[in-house]
């Protein structure tokens, strides 16, 4: 008896912990923000680009979408299954800026995603790479 009131206290626990149809609103705030880069001498069109051919050489895709609505927002997102949450996901919040580089903020409901946003970051920027690799990194915002 013991043994069954410990198994339902722990799926009624892990119920709690998970979050009911977390929305990219709920997801895209401060407290779910991984980390962040400005100004990567990149634009949308060559975001997209690099992502078909890090996916043909790699074999890795992430999905490239603009904000409905918007000119000047973008995302890029990994999905961990098709039908995976925004609480499994992880997203690139991209903004481009007037001289046409991007800011990107990297969110994720789980903690200890930053492999992952390495990879994708990655991916953009130097799509023949299938590890993470940090020599695009903009060296303009060290010391900022």
């Amino acid at each position: 008896m013991k043994t069954v009131f410990t198994l339902v206290s722990l799926a009624v626990l892990a119920a709690c912990a998970a979050p009911a149809g977390l929305t990219i609103n709920q997801l895209e705030t401060d407290r779910y923000l991984v980390t962040e880069r400005r100004r990567l001498p990149i634009d949308f069109p060559q975001v997209q680009q690099n992502l078909f051919r890090h996916a043909a050489v790699c074999h890795q895709t992430y999905i490239f979408e603009m904000v409905p609505g918007e000119s000047a927002f973008g995302r890029v997102v990994y999905r961990p299954a098709p039908d995976a949450g925004w609480d499994s996901s992880v997203v690139l919040d991209l903004t481009r800026l007037h001289n046409r580089t991007i800011n990107v903020k990297a969110y994720s409901y789980r903690a200890g995603r930053m492999d992952r946003v390495h990879l994708m970051l990655t991916a953009m920027m130097k799509p023949d790479s299938c590890t993470a690799n940090t020599s695009w990194e903009n060296k303009m915002d060290v010391g900022d």
